[in-house]
Parts: C-alpha cells; structure tokens; sequence
C-alpha cells in the first residue's frame, strides 16, 4: 500500500489532523514519557519567559519590566 502525503500544516485542514496526530500520540506514551514530555515543555516555556523579560527589561527598563510582569 502506497504511504500517504503528509498533511499540510500551512491548511486549517492540515493543522486540525496534525493536532489530531499530536493528541493521539501523547494519549498513547506510558506515564514516564508524558512525564518527560511535560517537563521538556515546562523548561522551554521558562526560557522563553526569560528571554522575553530580559528583551523588555533591555527596551524600557525596570519599570517596563514591572508593568509587563504585573500583568
């Protein structure tokens, strides 16, 4: 059987089925993998909180900053 194109994810059609796969996907890890799924992602939200405080902190200063984070 000949494999299938993948979907493309620039369609609302091909995002919706990649989202589909993705979901399908960590409903079937065992609990170690989702664990180490969610940790690398918790890390990568932090980083970039990170680099996005210090790219505020470097426009508008400390205030900014403290406006941003009040938020």
């Amino acid at each position: 059987m000949a494999q299938r194109k993948p979907y493309n994810p620039n369609t609302k059609y091909g995002r919706q089925k990649l989202r589909e796969q993705s979901d399908k996907d960590y409903a079937n890890m065992t609990p170690q993998e989702r664990q180490e799924q969610d940790s690398i992602s918790t890390w990568v939200m932090v980083i970039i909180l990170v680099v996005i405080g210090g790219f505020i902190y470097l426009i508008g200063g400390s205030g900014a900053l403290l406006k941003w984070a009040s938020r």
